[in-house]
């Protein structure tokens, strides 16, 4: 690299060498050089927006990866991994769309096709879908991947977010279970079992399946915050930002590991740090009613009682506001409930 310091090539070979190191970061920095150089680099497009996207920003990752598929739209991974960021951030007929364009041009590939039916579940939820229409393309997807792998991990993953979404956490976790046996090496499936059992308030459960999912060569990047979440539930402080410092790192767009900073510094009776960690929390976006209420208190401990009380202040908007939104939600579903009854076919939520 020193000697050849303009050549793109170089620096796109290290930032694949990063990647498979997972040394993220450093794998953007490098292949963002080399684009600077060469921006006709299919391959530094791809790698750089999967980097984005296993750092937990799919935001970031949707530039490189649309101007990947511009250059190579023949390619499923690109499409697919598009899909998948599109879906991260709830834009699911655009993740839908991708992921169908991945899918013709590898049909036969059950993880394109398992978030293709994520898409339809989510898509049936949204006021004014048409159910029907997205139960069928659900189910026929299901069908699709049977087809493939009749014993495939996806369609239990598939049934327990059904349960889930339909309020039955303990089918879901049967599911999962049954799932986990054979110890498949899939990117959250271990994770997701774990949130259901810190649902239940089973911390050891919890705990157990979130450390198999770090076990993995690329275990889901929220696992770090949930496992610090555990332990400060459980009153460990300095267990919880041991994790949680990884979680920021692999968030950093979050507010919510600074949140859980904040009330792990507060148990151990440091309130300026805790309070900077949920100023730094409010400042990335975690405006909730319970972060000010938590910074209030962080306040009072530091004798700043003018900044609690314009935090409690805050706290109470937000709690407002949260109201407003749930009662919203309660009507949303309320019509879902009355068009699913009035059509006879049972939503998939």
């Amino acid at each position: 690299m020193e000697a050849y310091p303009r050549m793109a090539e170089a620096y796109t070979n290290l930032g694949l060498a990063c990647f498979l190191q997972k040394k993220y970061p450093e794998a953007i920095r490098t292949f963002e050089r080399g684009l600077k150089l060469d921006q006709g680099m299919a391959n530094a497009y791809l790698f750089l927006g999967i980097s984005w996207f296993n750092l937990n920003e799919p935001a970031k990752a949707i530039q490189p990866l649309r101007r990947y598929i511009s250059l190579r739209g023949d390619d499923a991974q690109g499409h697919y991994y598009l899909g998948i960021s599109l879906l991260s951030l709830e834009r699911y007929t655009d993740a839908a769309g991708e992921l169908m364009k991945a899918k013709q041009i590898d049909p036969q590939n059950t993880d394109i096709l398992y978030h293709l039916a994520q898409c339809y579940l989510h898509l049936a939820r949204v006021k004014g879908a048409d159910v029907k229409k997205l139960q069928a393309e659900y189910e026929r997807t299901l069908g699709e991947i049977a087809a493939v792998d009749p014993a495939s991990v996806r369609l239990r993953q598939l049934q327990a977010g059904s349960y889930e979404a339909d309020g039955d956490s303990a089918k879901a976790i049967r599911e999962l279970e049954e799932a986990v046996k054979s110890r498949p090496r899939v990117q959250g499936l271990y994770y997701t079992l774990g949130c259901l059992y810190l649902k239940e308030y089973k911390y050891d459960q919890a705990l157990a399946q979130f450390n198999a999912e770090l076990q993995l060569d690329a275990p889901y990047p929220r696992t770090y915050l949930q496992i610090g979440h555990v332990y400060t539930d459980q009153h460990q402080p300095q267990k919880a930002l041991n994790f949680l410092e990884k979680a920021a790192l692999a968030e950093p767009a979050s507010g919510t590991p600074w949140v859980e900073m904040g009330r792990a510094y507060l148990m151990l009776n440091q309130p300026e740090k805790g309070a900077a960690a949920l100023e730094k929390a409010i400042q990335l976006g975690d405006k909730t009613a319970s972060t000010y209420f938590i910074l209030s208190t962080a306040y009072r401990k530091m004798g700043r009682m003018d900044l609690a009380r314009q935090a409690v202040q805050k706290s109470e908007e937000a709690s407002r506001e949260q109201s407003n939104m749930a009662i919203e939600h309660v009507r949303e579903v309320v019509a879902k409930q009355q068009a699913k009854q009035e059509s006879g076919v049972r939503s998939p939520e």
